[in-house]
């Protein structure tokens, strides 16, 4: 073969492969320009799922400034008010008081549209609400006696089951219910013994993937 020819092949052959290295790297490039867009979109919609999530302790605020309920933006919970420093059950029972009837009832009511409103504003959450039964400690028992986390316990079930009875169906609003009684201990106690004749209530939202991401 002639040396021009020889030549020739050369220059055709490197010029095939700088235009194969330069697809390459174009479907390299395009591939990490998608992949890019594509971390940023999902960035975005993180940073809108967060933000969301941030704004629930004012819609909170706005939720219970004329009900029920009021909100501890200290504890991130809610106290029922109606309920508290009070004496709602006879004595050494999980029977309420018939007089007292009416302010669990407005108490349900209230709860039950917090959690109506809150899951028309962010139908991708899921919420836990923690019913928390509390006793206070008038005969400064030792803070785990048995019998304290027994009846904080079904005092808080007989009010579930109150409001359950008048129709609120709380577990509609995508929310799970758990009912617990803390006795004499808890972080949520109030200072003055009195004030712990009470049942703070827990809407926590359950981060998870929301439908459109």
């Amino acid at each position: 073969m002639a040396k021009g020819k020889r030549k020739d092949l050369f220059w055709l052959s490197y010029s095939d492969l700088m235009t194969s290295m330069f697809f390459i790297m174009l479907v390299l490039f395009i591939v990490c320009i998608a992949k890019l867009s594509a971390d940023n979109t999902k960035a975005a919609m993180d940073i809108r799922h967060l933000r969301s999530i941030l704004e629930l302790e004012n819609q909170f605020k706005n939720l219970t400034a004329s009900s029920c309920l009021r909100y501890d933006s200290i504890h991130k919970t809610f106290i029922a008010k109606d309920l508290e420093g009070i004496e709602i059950f006879e004595a050494e029972s999980d029977v309420i008081k018939t007089n007292y009837l009416g302010r669990v009832y407005q108490v349900g009511n209230s709860l039950d549209s917090v959690l109506r409103i809150l899951h028309s504003k962010n139908p991708d959450f899921s919420y836990l609400l923690v019913i928390e039964g509390y006793s206070a400690n008038s005969g400064k028992w030792d803070k785990d006696r048995e019998y304290n986390y027994d009846l904080s316990f079904r005092r808080a079930l007989c009010l579930y089951n109150t409001w359950r009875k008048a129709k609120h169906d709380l577990r509609k609003y995508n929310t799970e219910i758990l009912i617990c009684g803390s006795g004499l201990n808890g972080v949520n106690r109030d200072p003055i013994e009195d004030n712990n004749k009470r049942f703070v209530i827990q809407i926590i939202p359950k981060v998870s993937k929301p439908r459109n991401m």
